[in-house]
């Protein structure tokens, strides 16, 4: 491995995520972290009436957002998964708040990696594994489930993305570790201009999600997640309820970050048992980030002058990969004292505004951000992470 991570990636202390489901009546809410500051945040936030997550989540797009490549799975999901256990251990002991702990293992990579990736999330603490079921034939050939064209990329077929669920199940053994199938159905679709097209069309692809995961089911999964673009929660409400009929058992995963207007109890009440803030504290980090970077680059704008790596950073607006690249910098003994000035007043922003969205986002009833404002948009998230400003070699060996 070619690139050193912010020292503690992972938490200290995890906890069984299915010991959590039983805790909790079957509700756990999860947020999406992706350094050491953002998780010990999501650890220690409380809201006024008690609100706490449970845990976290490692997401592929946020992920590759700061390491400063695209989210198409350029790097395989062991290798991703390979860079985060770099630099921690989730079970060390701790007397701090024991996180559960979930993993975003995109289309699951090559079968023969299966064993190592599920014994390497194992190892530290990862408590679910989530697979989705995109035809992904090569490397940097996934298409992000909330662009816009990604009714263009196609999902595997069904009975041989069961066998992937089953080597998954296969290589956990006795490991406390969930292996969920993440149905595409919804984000593969492409919306239709007349009407009467477009209700064949959404029903077609409840009817296929539904399908799949029963097949899913069949196959041993153990928990099933169902994603969607759309504003709208009604096509994820309507697999809810429609699978419960058929499963009222297997915990139903749901990341709400389209239909972000939707109630969190409307979502468990219609069956879904794990919600996932997302994407969440990376556009609260790079919204902070941006703001005081213009101010400062205003006022001292040969800061960065000798500096192209922190220069590409800038141009793109990927401040998540900017500071990750300060701190390596500030580890090493290579960092300027105008550099070191810059970090700190911008890790500080955007530490207080990931505070400030964890709050929001525990103490509201909407499944997302109660103050949009304080964050970009997913589309602007998007665009930032399709311009690569990293070399994969400095990644992987």
């Amino acid at each position: 491995m070619g690139s050193i991570q912010d020292t503690n990636v992972f938490i200290p202390s995890s906890s069984s995520m299915r010991s959590l489901l039983a805790q909790n009546n079957g509700r756990v809410l999860l947020c999406e972290t992706h350094d050491r500051i953002s998780t010990e945040i999501i650890r220690n936030t409380v809201g006024k009436n008690g609100q706490a997550f449970d845990g976290i989540w490692y997401s592929g797009l946020c992920q590759t957002t700061y390491l400063g490549i695209p989210d198409t799975e350029m790097i395989s999901p062991l290798q991703r998964a390979s860079l985060l256990a770099l630099n921690g251990d989730l079970k060390r002991t701790t007397n701090s708040r024991p996180l559960c702990a979930a993993f975003d293992a995109d289309s699951g990579g090559n079968k023969a990696d299966i064993p190592a990736l599920v014994g390497l999330l194992s190892l530290v603490g990862v408590g679910m594994i989530i697979i989705e079921d995109k035809a992904v034939s090569a490397p940097g050939g996934k298409i992000n489930s909330l662009e816009e064209t990604s009714g263009l990329q196609g999902q595997a077929n069904m009975h041989d993305f069961a066998d992937v669920i089953r080597a998954f199940k296969a290589a956990s053994g006795d490991r406390d570790i969930m292996t969920t199938a993440r149905i595409e159905s919804f984000t593969c679709r492409i919306s239709k201009t007349d009407p009467d097209e477009e209700r064949k069309s959404r029903e077609q692809a409840l009817h296929e999600a539904l399908q799949r995961a029963k097949t899913y089911h069949e196959a041993g999964v153990d928990a099933i997640m169902i994603h969607s673009k759309d504003k709208s929660p009604d096509e994820v409400l309507n697999f809810l309820r429609e699978y419960r009929v058929y499963d009222s058992q297997t915990p139903l995963v749901v990341v709400p970050t389209s239909y972000s207007k939707t109630t969190k109890e409307t979502l468990y009440t219609a069956g879904a048992n794990v919600i996932i803030y997302a994407n969440h504290l990376m556009r609260a980090k790079i919204s902070a980030v941006s703001s005081i970077s213009n101010k400062v680059l205003a006022q001292n704008p040969d800061l960065f002058t000798d500096d192209e790596e922190a220069r590409t950073c800038i141009k793109a607006q990927n401040y998540g990969c900017l500071l990750r690249k300060l701190r390596e910098r500030s580890y090493w003994g290579e960092e300027s004292k105008e550099a070191r000035m810059y970090r700190i007043v911008a890790e500080t922003y955007a530490s207080d505004n990931i505070q400030a969205t964890v709050s929001d986002l525990l103490e509201g009833e909407l499944a997302g951000c109660e103050a949009d404002s304080r964050i970009i948009s997913v589309k602007e998230l998007l665009k930032i992470n399709a311009r690569q400003v990293a070399p994969v070699a400095e990644l992987v060996c």
